[in-house]
């Protein structure tokens, strides 16, 4: 990781920050950005201290993924800085889990605009200069969520499908350039967003969810590490989540099925 210039969108908290404690650890030049300036210039002051080379550099731009004017800003900085970009993380998103008679279609259309429309805005951004140098690497973090539907996750999980489908497209379209891409699947995680979800989610998906332990971003973050180190595409954290993942290409009604009887239950 040694000069690889790594960009990391939604990089100031949960995955995103854990991700880039993980990279900086590597001794890349990690810059982070999100929407907060006060809470990046915390996260940066923390990176900082986490660097294993003198020269290494740690650096946070003002980001907002659903304004094209926004990104352009956020990449002439880093290109005017730095030069190059190596990897691209998309973590930046969120989730509202409410059912869709409850859920307004400004809420559908904004999930849409961060967790897909975003991903989409800067990877159209990096892309061209990654093509130039021959070289890169994108990570998408998408969800469990992306590839089956769950009660209640009526704007999230269709917009982590979208990502999930615009991964194998890249995959395949952007391999003659020498650019990867690897697409990551996580299970619930320990982090703010987890937790707001929790405000609207309905009693049927807590019970659907059951007594699964969320898993820690430092713990998701090192076996993205690890996986991406062997060159992987698909990455599932967790041997749980892999076990769903396989049960649910072999057998894609079980979900379905669990779930009525729950709200059979709870009805």
């Amino acid at each position: 990781m040694k000069n690889n210039v790594v960009v990391i969108t939604g990089g100031s908290s949960g995955i995103g920050k854990a991700l880039a404690a993980e990279f900086v650890q590597k001794g890349a030049h990690v810059i982070i950005g999100s929407r907060r300036e006060d809470v990046l210039r915390e996260t940066t002051a923390e990176l900082i201290t986490l660097s294993v080379r003198k020269d290494q550099r740690i650096d946070f731009h003002t980001l907002d993924v659903t304004d094209s004017e926004s990104i352009s800003a956020f990449i002439n900085y880093i290109i005017d800085s730095f030069k190059k970009i190596d990897v691209l993380v998309n973590s930046a998103g969120f989730a509202l889990c409410k059912e869709i008679e409850k859920t307004t279609l400004e809420e559908i259309e904004n999930q849409n605009e961060s967790n897909y429309l975003g991903v989409i805005r800067m990877i159209k951004a990096v892309v061209p200069s990654m093509m130039i140098q021959e070289s890169g690497h994108i990570i998408n973090i998408a969800s469990m969520a992306g590839i089956m539907g769950v009660y209640g996750y009526t704007g999230y999980s269709p917009s982590k499908f979208a990502v999930v489908g615009l991964s194998d497209v890249l995959r395949i379209e952007l391999q003659q350039f020498g650019i990867r891409v690897s697409v990551v699947l996580p299970p619930d995680t320990d982090t703010y967003s987890y937790h707001h979800e929790n405000l609207t989610k309905p009693l049927i998906t807590h019970k659907i969810s059951g007594t699964v332990k969320l898993m820690q971003p430092e713990v998701l973050a090192a076996h993205i590490m690890m996986m991406i180190s062997k060159g992987s595409y698909r990455i599932i954290p967790g041997v749980s989540s892999k076990v769903v993942y396989h049960l649910n290409r072999l057998f894609p009604d079980l979900l379905y099925w669990y779930s009525r009887q729950i709200i059979r239950k709870v009805s």
